[in-house]
């Protein structure tokens, strides 16, 4: 039997090994799938209610805070108003988190709106500098490969 024979029935065995293992992981990972749908099936039906000992400090924490807010809130919203004002309050933290980096992309420039731009221009004419220079050494690369 030749080399080359020999290293590719060594490569058809590697390959069997390999969709053996990928074949096992796709099982696994069926399986996992079939789990998760079969609990988010479950949790879509049912009311899913949190335990009676959260519940009992929930509405301890409501009855504090309608005290220290006068009862001017309403305190007796159920599981689905919960789960909008959090949506909600989701939505608003990542308006903030996304705000906040275009904040950043302003930070060191002057608080003049003036000296602020005449900062940005020349940061782009030294970035077109910049280019300019990674280009010429990059030709210089090409160049010195001939």
């Amino acid at each position: 039997m030749t080399t080359s024979n020999v290293k590719t029935k060594q490569l058809n065995g590697e390959d069997d090994q390999q969709l053996q293992r990928i074949e096992t992981l796709h099982q696994q990972l069926k399986a996992e799938q079939a789990r998760a749908q079969e609990l988010l099936a479950k949790l879509k039906s049912e009311d899913v209610q949190p335990p009676k000992s959260l519940l009992k400090e929930y509405h301890k924490q409501a009855k504090r805070l309608g005290k220290e807010t006068g009862g001017k809130k309403r305190m007796d919203i159920g599981m689905s108003e919960m789960k909008a004002e959090e949506r909600e309050i989701r939505e608003l933290e990542a308006r903030v988190s996304g705000l906040e980096g275009k904040v950043r992309g302003f930070e060191g420039l002057p608080p003049d709106r003036e000296l602020a731009l005449t900062e940005v221009e020349k940061m782009r004419r030294e970035l077109v500098v910049l280019a300019r220079r990674r280009d010429e050494m990059f030709e210089g690369l090409v160049e010195g490969d001939k």
